[in-house]
């Protein structure tokens, strides 16, 4: 029996690299950054980039749900936040110019799905995580001990197998905002929403969930049972993994301020 190499490294081919091309922009537009999260079907490979210096703040106020401990280190100047009149912040640099894409390993060729600046304000969403000091390893919210900060994400999964069939125009599903900021670089009553596009950007655009959408479009039990309302779409989720074949897994929420619900749902693609 061959001997394991423990030393050996696998060969490694680069898709995209800090310094490719972006797709669909003039000679020279490089990319600058790329995200950490990619969704892969094992042809397609969806995921997020920004290029240029231009940036945007955004003012991120810390959450007033999840772990107590990790609440109260958010809203401490030890962790780099200010306060306002409206609680405990702090403020992020965003790419102005960034987009999802999709790369053909067959064909080697890059795609843009949808960029800012045409039909989206943003494709990165935050969140607050990690460990509050004095918390031991293993408890609730210790990410592999890493001390609590904010972290960002962009959300797509890409499938070119619908109807299993390896199609070779592809469905990309992705999360997106539409939305400005104020003075403070707070978003102002911002519309998220997950979208799906078949192909390219020029292709037609689907919405398949958004902000303030009647919640019984998902769950006939998105009722707020003591007034019988609608309850509205509040939060959404998609994961990488969520898009195999012709099967798409999103997670949403409803609710107001006296009622709410939530779940993960199951809907089928069609060419």
């Amino acid at each position: 029996m061959e001997s394991y190499k423990l030393n050996k490294q696998p060969k490694l081919k680069a898709l995209i690299n800090i310094g490719s091309q972006v797709p669909s922009e003039p000679k020279n537009i490089k990319f600058n950054k790329l995200g950490e999260g990619v969704s892969f079907d094992g042809r397609f490979v969806a995921y997020w980039g920004a290029w240029g210096s231009e940036i945007k703040i955004v003012r991120l106020y810390c959450p007033e749900e999840g772990n107590k401990d990790r609440k109260a280190y958010c809203k401490s100047s030890a962790s780099g936040s200010q306060k306002d009149d409206v609680g405990w912040y702090q403020e992020k640099e965003v790419p102005v110019n960034q987009g999802i894409f999709v790369h053909d390993l067959k064909s080697g060729k890059n795609v843009r799905i949808a960029r800012t600046g045409v039909d989206f304000s943003d494709f990165v969403y935050w969140n607050f995580s990690g460990r509050a000091p004095g918390v031991g390893e293993g408890s609730e919210g210790d990410e592999d001990g890493e001390l609590a900060r904010w972290r960002s994400a962009s959300f797509m999964a890409v499938s070119g197998k619908v109807d299993d069939h390896e199609d070779v125009s592809y469905h990309t599903a992705f999360k997106a905002r539409i939305g400005i900021t104020d003075v403070s670089n707070v978003y102002v009553n911002p519309v998220d929403g997950i979208y799906l596009r078949k192909g390219k950007e020029n292709n037609p655009l689907s919405t398949l969930v958004k902000t303030d959408m009647n919640g019984t479009v998902f769950d006939p039990e998105a009722i707020d049972t003591a007034t019988q309302s609608i309850l509205p779409v509040t939060e959404m989720g998609l994961e990488r993994d969520g898009f195999r074949g012709k099967s798409l897994v999103i997670n949403v929420s409803m609710g107001t301020e006296e009622a709410g619900w939530a779940g993960i749902y199951l809907t089928s693609m069609e060419r």
